[in-house]
């Protein structure tokens, strides 16, 4: 990876207006990584921004105590996206998943890199950083400060770090867990992190109204094929009726995954503007990235999700259900 560092580090000195951002409905690793990132800009005087192309949900703000994330705003923001000279985007997986912030910086005299650990098939960056094998990208952040030979670090970006690390490990239960997560942690424990404080945070900040939704969804999970697949379709009305918005379906297709005998979980969640956004998790028996891009999305092998427009409920669980179906009958042949 070193002549991808020094091609990184070769791109940020010669800059002078960097944007930073992630996907939309930012999560752990994507929030962890850029805000870690800032930092490191800020400390050797570099003009940076982070701009998302939407808020991140509020159990995630105490990542940002200096308030430096921004949620785009065309009147603010265009035009200082449009001039800036290098764009890193971290965790993005499919490009598009940045909004309008892509239109507008195909339109600026940029350069463009992602760091990831995503596969991706397009052209839209200059540059790539990407490794798939890596636990998190916020791995990949902590090993190019390494590169760099950064060793203490603020407080604010060790505390980003570790809710990279332990966001997409879940929390070292993953098989992506390696030994060297464990001494990324140890790094990042030595520079002040407070493990319970990181999780708690992300991780035990359930809402009543959440806790209502749940119980809506514990009473409409469907069971397939013997019970190894499991889904729940959350309409617009469970959510209105429980006053939750689409973020507070984040953890139920990992929820529904922990009953014992399920294989593969997804969950089928209607937006407001006449698209199905779809959540999958899997054990380990079936690959489920590929469903996922055969619907115009994509992830990881384990996790991953698509959106889709003007389909309904019963037609996705049936394209889901027809290749999940002949991943079993292809298991059971070998």
């Amino acid at each position: 990876m070193i002549s991808y560092w020094e091609k990184l580090k070769s791109k940020i000195d010669k800059s002078k207006k960097i944007l930073l951002s992630t996907h939309r409905n930012p999560d752990g690793d994507g929030l962890g990584s850029e805000i870690a990132f800032y930092y490191y800009l800020k400390k050797i005087g570099k003009e940076c921004r982070i701009i998302n192309i939407n808020p991140m949900n509020d159990n995630y703000e105490f990542l940002d105590p200096d308030n430096i994330v921004e949620s785009y705003d065309s009147e603010k923001h265009s035009d200082w996206i449009l001039t800036s000279d290098l764009v890193l985007i971290f965790d993005i997986g499919d490009y598009k998943r940045l909004g309008e912030i892509y239109k507008i910086s195909l339109n600026g005299d940029n350069f463009k890199i992602s760091i990831d650990h995503h596969p991706s098939n397009d052209n839209f960056f200059d540059f790539k950083i990407v490794d798939v094998n890596a636990a998190a990208t916020g791995f990949l952040v902590w090993k190019y400060f390494k590169y760099l030979e950064l060793s203490d670090l603020d407080i604010n970006s060790a505390n980003a770090l570790y809710a990279s690390l332990i966001s997409d490990t879940g929390s070292f239960r993953y098989n992506s867990t390696t030994s060297e997560c464990h001494l990324m942690a140890k790094e990042l424990l030595e520079n002040g992190v407070k493990p319970y404080y990181v999780f708690s945070n992300i991780y035990e900040q359930r809402k009543i109204k959440q806790i209502n939704l749940f119980s809506l969804i514990l009473q409409n999970i469907n069971y397939f094929n013997n019970n190894e697949f499991a889904s729940v379709r959350i309409t617009r009305k469970m959510l209105n009726d429980t006053k939750c918005t689409s973020d507070d379906v984040e953890g139920i297709a990992d929820f529904i995954r922990s009953i014992k005998g399920v294989e593969v979980s997804f969950v089928l969640s209607e937006l407001n503007d006449n698209t199905i956004k779809i959540n999958f998790r899997s054990r380990g028996k079936y690959i489920i990235n590929d469903i996922a891009q055969s619907l115009n999305g994509g992830g990881h092998q384990l996790a991953a999700g698509a959106s889709i427009k003007n389909m309904d409920f019963l037609e996705i669980e049936e394209i889901i259900l027809k290749q999940l179906n002949q991943k079993s009958k292809e298991s059971y042949v070998n």
